[in-house]
């Protein structure tokens, strides 16, 4: 495994056996990486005084097993709008090293309407993805996502997810013409069309930045009734029509701080309500797939070996 800089407690990488699902060495390297970035993402946070707090299978986790469901693998965060906008202006100068804060903004072709913190010395290759050779980091992440006030009326609401679906596919059709679309895939006539847009309006699209303008208008989109009082918050740029995310009026004395393994995690005071609504009964274990669908790990080696020795 890669060097962290948290101090694992003794035989935390030892295989054990939680909820009737073994959590094999593999996977606690994994969450031992992932951990390491939140410890870094926390400090940051702390010095600029961000608020943060878990979100979706984190809460579970927490709540239900004082750490990670067992089964899964990942780290999920959220924040209001204000403080993700003053983490990212933050951001390039606080994560050095192996720690990379990953937007469309700083690594052209991640478009996802959301943050990462990335370990680049290791890899958290989306299945997906793989078979694409990206350009962009591909480190194991933890997911960092901005939180919007919902609007209390459905027709205002529909109207404003319209909206952002139309610019978010405008800003994802830009990027592909440009860092996204890698220049050696096995040639088909589909890959020749793109690949004759990406020459003809590639230079074009990044000089001027398109992708990163209707990015821009699609994130005031989602944010546009914040700071109007509304009862819910959302992640509207991540799953824009996914009730499931939403949560009650957030702020700094609705968080508590719950253990998380060995760190403390942030999550939203009334977690119950959030959970409930989330998974109903959530007090009870079951292994269901999380958003982001497989991933290829390694904690040993980096995603530009893995991806190159493909």
């Amino acid at each position: 495994m890669v060097p962290l800089k948290i101090n694992l407690p003794e035989g935390f990488l030892n295989e054990e056996t939680r909820c009737g699902f073994t959590v094999t060495r593999q996977l606690k390297e994994v969450w031992a990486v992932e951990l390491d970035l939140l410890v870094e993402f926390d400090r940051v946070c702390k010095k600029h005084g961000i608020r943060y707090v878990a979100s979706g299978g984190t809460i579970l986790g927490a709540v239900r097993h004082h750490g990670f469901i067992p089964w899964d693998d990942d780290l999920d965060l959220m924040m209001p709008r204000a403080d993700y906008e003053q983490l990212c202006a933050v951001a390039q100068d606080e994560f050095k090293d192996t720690y990379f804060f990953q937007t469309e903004y700083t690594d052209p072709g991640f478009m996802r309407g959301f943050a990462r913190l990335r370990n680049s010395q290791t890899a958290g290759i989306q299945c997906f993805e793989f078979n694409k050779r990206y350009r962009f980091n591909q480190g194991i992440f933890i997911d960092i996502f901005p939180m919007d006030e919902v609007v209390d009326d459905d027709q205002l609401l529909s109207q404003q997810n319209h909206k952002a679906k139309k610019l978010f596919a405008k800003a994802c059709i830009l990027s592909e013409m440009t860092d996204r679309f890698p220049p050696d895939r096995k040639p088909t006539w589909k890959y020749a069309y793109k690949l004759f847009g990406h020459y003809l309006f590639g230079s074009f699209i990044r000089q001027y930045h398109l992708q990163d303008r209707y990015l821009k208008k699609f994130e005031r989109t989602c944010a546009q009734y914040n700071g109007t009082g509304q009862k819910r918050w959302s992640l509207l740029s991540f799953q824009f029509s996914n009730r499931g995310h939403d949560l009650s009026v957030y702020s700094e004395d609705g968080i508590i701080s719950l253990d998380f393994e060995f760190v403390q995690m942030p999550v939203p005071k009334d977690f119950d309500a959030h959970l409930k609504n989330k998974y109903g009964d959530y007090m009870t274990p079951k292994q269901i797939a999380n958003y982001h669908g497989d991933v290829i790990f390694d904690t040993d080696r980096s995603y530009t070996v893995i991806l190159a020795d493909k």
